[in-house]
């Protein structure tokens, strides 16, 4: 059975191809890797347009948590909204505190503005 997406996560690209989030999943063992994907989907086919915060909650202006949860450990990609339907996650971490490390918010937020600059620079070469 084909389950509709009602949001899509993408990972974040560096300009020399890189994938930082995918390079972090490959560092956990498969069960945690397939639960974080498993969680990915759950929240690309939640249907009601506003997800619950167990599952996805904003930490600054623009950052946002998709939150996993696997027995008692907590994973959580840091991404940002580009458009209704399209998430960033530019950050993987396992998350060991209550609170978020200042460093991971800051290269989320580096990551981020990095990936809007990009998008600027594209749509200005474009015809």
């Amino acid at each position: 059975m084909i389950r509709k997406k009602y949001r899509i996560v993408q990972f974040y690209k560096t300009a020399d191809g890189r994938k930082p989030v995918a390079e972090w999943l490959h560092t956990l063992d498969d069960e945690r890797a397939q639960a974080v994907a498993m969680g990915v989907r759950f929240f690309e086919e939640y249907p009601n347009p506003v997800v619950p915060k167990k599952f996805f909650e904003k930490v600054t202006d623009h950052i946002w948590e998709i939150k996993v949860h696997y027995g008692k450990e907590q994973y959580r990609l840091l991404s940002f909204i580009e458009n209704d339907a399209i998430i960033i996650a530019v950050h993987g971490i396992a998350k060991k505190s209550m609170d978020l490390k200042k460093q991971d918010l800051e290269l989320a937020e580096e990551r981020r503005k990095i990936y809007v600059k990009q998008k600027q620079l594209q749509k200005k070469e474009s015809p």
